[in-house]
């Protein structure tokens, strides 16, 4: 039996989620994204795998369907095709700069594209889309050689099965089979829901068929051309999105259940989890065997058979934590199903039950009550953990019900005049996306609708999260009233107030500056002090210094929240703020302050037993001195970004008594308002850290950091500073304070007293009474009583 895969490399560097992945060479991988870019990695390191990437093709709206042509005559160096909201289909030479116009935009959908294919020899491109369209273009001539017609919904999958035939997955259940000329073949009927992907198999497999599709029925089906079953794979949970075949016949499949599966002679041989909710592609490398997945979360990840290409293990111990930490929606969990816990059998199950297959999912009531995913490892032989079940928004009578159902939201949905409206239900657990799409597609409604609706359900559910209470204050209307009815074709709409603000869950960067403006001040000022003699040969910066730091600018917009800095970059701006005089750092500490949000900024400045928090200390940049207060503004950005990756908020929480030891002075008396805003998102940061129970921080020792970080916050509050008026900063400040509260009843007991004074000195702020600011001060003393 084959070596399971283990994790290989991870690659992060879209902001939004990764939709389509190919991976024809071991030396390249292109991704495409929400964010509109199609991504190029290119391998620069083979064990473990480093792979940098560049921007192939920017958009300016989300891409879905991505495509490679080998290189050719025409494509020296290969071709890719993309497609997406902007309902073009563009042409990109491999290599082309991404500045330059594409080879071709071939224009004449009129909705989403969601799927491209190139033919055998690379001179027609086939594409499908929202609209129920499916062209064949010819690509140097930029025009449609054929129409796949007669599909009844959308076209959410096309694939070139050889040099004649075509075939369509639509989401009217059916499969389609055309010639490249646009004649029908066949149509296959088998499904009982929207069909999305296929996968070509290889002469002789072991099944006899000639390919593979699934889709939202979770499973996968295997067909002769003739549209004879060749049989069908059971194991999925969720929406099957994604299916690639390995060089030794394997199946691979991707779902919205967390998993990749692999499949070999009818059988789920191994599950891989992922810490996300959507696993929308997954693709094989011909020449590793290699598989590589994109997630909802952002990440691409490559997993391999071949122990020299695995990752470390603390980074593959680093993964399976991720999993273990992840947190499973009851809804999810159970189906849809009321969650019956009391059925579920304790921990004892784990060691005396045997799963029947890999992939075979058990759930289990732990002593405390909480409740434990795990899935059957059929090579291991043992159940492995995956993540703990939770509620969703609240409970009881926060919840709304729903065809027997509970949801955190029902929105009614107004599609015609005159008739009744349509429920859509949805909880926070969800992506609005997901949502929106299932709402379409269950009530048979235009794809048309997609965006609006996604974009309507997180703009009415803004600031509401994931454990909290959804309770409308008094005299407010009904939210899931007419007032919240949404129409498609609305505008303007309103979100209703009143969501909780404790805890607060999410990590906040800042990101400000402008890095053109930065670079530009770096190289004028080693100029100046290399002409005036100011600085020694160690200290200066060369032209190759200068080099890496003007692309950093093109690396920050592209990619503001993981810019991938470089060792040389990073070395060039540590010597500016190190060795230069102190009034002339101010534009480095800026640049490497949003650098800081990067895990291999992280894993550059923080090797050994030195930090970059210890670096920014024995320069001096933490000095309280007017002439440089933007040094320390700056040098707290730094330590918030930190909190952005995973590596950076261990090196955050290690750092713990000696950051906060730095920051303190500025607690009491902030130089400035820009010094006063970050400082409140440390603490901010820092509460979220102690409250989420992260594996870094022991749990004895959180409320002890809990009771610093409260006094701490106490002497921003209560500082009588000019600079300590702004609203939004007062906001972020006691919402650093309330989240603390959120760590027990006993350390609420304890603080009680002094927090209590404390609010009297916030109260008496100007930015008070605004009304977020009374909002979670009303949540503080409700967690005092």
């Amino acid at each position: 039996m084959s070596a399971d895969f283990k994790l290989s490399a991870t690659l992060r560097g879209h902001e939004e989620d990764v939709r389509a992945l190919l991976f024809p060479t071991r030396q390249t991988l292109f991704s495409a994204s929400r964010d509109s870019t199609v991504r190029k990695w290119q391998l620069t390191a083979p064990k473990p795998p480093i792979y940098d990437d560049t921007i192939a093709l920017q958009g300016t709206n989300w891409f879905n369907g991505l495509a490679y042509a080998s290189p050719c005559k025409t494509y020296p160096d290969g071709a890719i095709a993309a497609g997406g909201r902007e309902t073009f289909v563009f042409i990109k030479h491999v290599g082309s700069d991404p500045d330059v116009d594409p080879h071709r935009m071939l224009i004449g959908h009129a909705g989403n594209i969601t799927c491209v294919a190139f033919s055998e020899d690379g001179s027609k491109v086939v594409s499908g889309g929202w609209d129920s369209q499916a062209f064949v273009w010819d690509i140097e001539a930029g025009s449609v050689t054929a129409e796949l017609t007669g599909h009844q919904g959308p076209v959410w999958g096309v694939m070139v099965y050889d040099e004649k035939m075509v075939l369509t997955a639509c989401a009217d259940k059916m499969i389609r089979v055309f010639d490249l000329n646009g004649k029908s073949l066949k149509t296959i009927k088998g499904h009982t829901d929207v069909v999305r992907c296929f996968c070509k198999m290889p002469k002789g497999h072991w099944s006899g068929a000639a390919f593979a599709s699934a889709g939202n029925d979770e499973v996968i089906r295997l067909w002769a051309l003739d549209g004879a079953s060749m049989g069908e794979l059971e194991g999925h949970t969720a929406y099957i999105y994604s299916l690639a075949i390995l060089p030794n016949g394997d199946l691979v499949s991707s779902s919205e259940d967390r998993t990749v599966r692999i499949w070999r002679k009818g059988e789920c041989i191994q599950t891989i989890t992922h810490p996300a909710i959507s696993l929308w592609t997954v693709a094989t490398c011909p020449e590793t065997g290699d598989i590589v997945s994109g997630a909802s979360d952002n990440i691409i990840r490559i997993f391999t058979r071949d122990p020299e290409r695995q990752a470390d293990p603390e980074t593959l111990q680093s993964f399976e934590e991720s999993n273990k930490m992840y947190a499973i929606p009851a809804e999810t969990a159970s189906q849809g199903q009321p969650f019956q816990k009391e059925n579920l059998p304790g921990p004892d199950a784990l060691q005396t039950r045997i799963g029947d297959r890999d992939g075979q999912q058990l759930f289990v009531r732990e002593n405390n009550g909480d409740v434990t995913a795990h899935l059957w490892s059929a090579s291991a032989n043992q159940w492995n953990l995956i993540g703990t079940v939770v509620s969703g928004e609240g409970s009881g009578a926060s919840k709304k019900e729903h065809d027997g159902k509970e949801y955190d939201y029902v929105f009614d949905i107004d599609i015609e005049d005159g008739k009744p409206p349509l429920k859509l239900p949805y909880n926070l657990s969800e992506s609005a996306w997901d949502a929106a799409r299932r709402f379409l597609e269950r009530n048979e409604l235009p794809m048309s609708y997609y965006e609006q609706v996604a974009n309507w359900i997180s703009d009415n559910t803004k600031g509401a999260r994931l454990g909290q209470q959804d309770q409308p204050p008094p005299q407010q209307h009904d939210p899931w009233g007419t007032d919240r009815r949404y129409r498609p074709g609305d505008v303007g709409h309103s979100s209703t107030s009143g969501e909780r603000k404790l805890p607060q869950r999410t990590y906040v960067n800042i990101l400000e500056g402008n890095a053109q403006n930065a670079i530009n001040k770096i190289a004028e000022s080693a100029q100046q002090l290399k002409d005036g003699g100011k600085l020694d040969p160690v200290s200066q910066l060369g032209e190759e210094d200068f080099g890496a730091l003007r692309a950093l600018v093109n690396q920050l917009t592209q990619s503001p929240r993981d810019p991938h800095p470089t060792d040389g970059q990073i070395a060039a701006l540590l010597t500016a703020i190190s060795k230069w005089p102190r009034q002339q750092r101010v534009p480095a500490l800026a640049i490497i302050a949003r650098l800081a949000v990067s895990p291999s900024f992280v894993s550059t400045t923080c090797s050994g037993d030195k930090t970059v928090i210890d670096t920014l200390a024995s320069a001096g940049v933490f000095e309280q001195r007017q002439e440089t207060a933007n040094n320390a503004v700056h040098a707290i950005r730094l330590l918030v970004n930190l909190f952005a990756s995973e590596s950076g908020r261990l090196i955050a929480d290690g750092a713990f008594d000696t950051a906060t030891k730095l920051v303190r002075p500025f607690a009491a008396e902030p130089e400035s308002p820009a010094q006063y805003k970050a400082l409140a998102t440390l603490y901010l940061n820092y509460a979220i850290l102690l409250v989420s129970n992260a594996p870094f921080t022991e749990s004895a020792s959180r409320e002890a950091r809990a009771e610093v970080l409260v006094v701490d916050i106490a002497n921003v509050l209560e500082c009588e500073s000019p600079h300590a008026a702004d609203p939004d900063t007062l906001f972020r400040t006691l919402c650093a304070l309330g989240t603390l509260l959120t760590l027990g009843d006993k350390f609420r007991t304890k603080m009680k007293g002094g927090i209590a004074g404390t609010l009297h000195f916030a109260n008496a702020k100007p930015g008070a009474q605004m009304p977020n600011v009374k909002e979670v001060m009303q949540e503080i003393r409700d967690e005092l009583r």
